[in-house]
């Protein structure tokens, strides 16, 4: 057997697993660190899959397949509908997800990937989006799609929808990511949406099993994998429970950006995008404004990779107490980085004259540069 003939095998055996209920990527992870293939895994006496600790629920559901499933079929599916298995290892794999702590083992996914390096955000909202919160998206994701940023949204009706479809009338690329399996489309109204981003060079993909159902709890889960694929989460337009609000969440714990529109303030729907400005999200007017600050990251990672190593480490050290406002005196920097007094003085001097740190009571912050 080849090395690409094997790993097709070990996607086949790794989608089975997958679709066995409560089986995610850790309890996953734990049976293949007992026996080191996911056909091995499949194949497996139970007593592996105790040791695994595997939920006896699961076990029996296994038990009944390994006698049932028709990998051949399977295969056959996916090849007629134009489906692939990517995992980890493949490059198609989005490096966003990799920063989650449960990234999914296993995607499915149909349509066509964006562009190497290119831009990717996620711009999610309201389900029943105002006049002004349709106009907002009117607005700002074509400005977003001449900027060279490929669009993300979760496919659900009112503004998620809307951005695949504007994104399609101005010739980008969008990404729909599920929170069912890719033959389970939901809403079911939409069927024609993925079939015409599909047609248009778009992606759709899912972590769940080509029939798995629109469970409630899918759509909090799905919602990780929107706030990771791309470099930031653009609210348009969010009450404050809401799913747009969970997926802001996530993206917080990412430390991924988070850009809102300001609303009216008498709309229950503006209510969480005007929560996020004010607990730090950047407030924006227009896809130039998210275009400016990519540019402006990129101008600074370009300055601090100018630095020396005493400075980037210096500025390393006050970026970690910047959060907590409370700086260091140089005896500190230099107890922690192991440094003599001299090197110390004289780098927080010709850091503080290139206005990257400032002093204030004797003591040194990191001047945040903009971003």
């Amino acid at each position: 057997m080849s090395r690409q003939e094997h790993q097709t095998e070990e996607k086949l055996f790794l989608a089975a697993l997958s679709a066995i209920p409560n089986l995610g990527p850790k309890r996953l992870s734990r049976l293949y660190e007992q026996t080191g293939s996911w056909r091995n895994s499949w194949q497996a006496p139970l007593k592996t899959w105790e040791k695994a600790k595997i939920p006896q629920i699961s076990q029996r559901i296994w038990e009944d397949k390994k006698s049932n499933f028709n990998f051949n079929k399977f295969e056959s599916e996916l090849k007629n509908k134009n489906i692939s298995l990517i995992i980890k290892d493949d490059p198609n794999y989005p490096l966003g997800f990799f920063r989650l702590e449960d990234a999914p083992l296993l995607l499915y996914a149909r349509g066509h990937w964006p562009l190497k390096k290119q831009k990717i955000i996620t711009v999610i909202g309201s389900r029943q989006p105002s006049l002004y919160g349709e106009a907002a998206a009117k607005k700002i994701i074509p400005e977003l799609i001449e900027s060279g940023y490929s669009i993300a949204s979760g496919l659900a009706i009112g503004l998620d929808s809307l951005a695949h479809s504007l994104t399609l009338s101005n010739q980008g690329h969008t990404i729909a990511i599920l929170g069912s399996g890719l033959n389970h489309i939901y809403p079911k109204e939409n069927y024609k949406l993925t079939e015409k981003i599909i047609n248009n060079g778009g992606l759709i993909i899912s972590e769940y099993a080509l029939d798995a159902p629109p469970m409630p709890g899918n759509f909090l889960q799905r919602n990780r994998l929107l706030a990771s694929i791309g470099e930031g989460v653009l609210v348009l337009e969010a009450g404050i429970k809401s799913g747009s609000m969970n997926t802001a969440k996530q993206a917080k714990k990412l430390k991924n950006k988070i850009y809102a529109i300001p609303g009216n303030i008498f709309n229950q729907a503006a209510e969480g995008c005007h929560q996020l400005i004010k607990n730090g999200a950047y407030l924006i007017n227009s896809g130039g404004d998210i275009a400016k600050k990519k540019l402006e990251k990129i101008q600074n990672q370009e300055q601090e990779e100018n630095l020396t190593i005493i400075e980037n480490n210096i500025i390393s050290l006050l970026k970690k107490e910047f959060s907590l406002f409370s700086g260091l005196r140089p005896d500190e920097i230099q107890f922690k980085l192991k440094l003599d007094t001299p090197s110390v003085n004289s780098t927080l001097s010709i850091l503080e004259i290139k206005n990257l740190i400032r002093q204030r009571g004797g003591r040194y912050y990191f001047l945040p540069l903009k971003n």
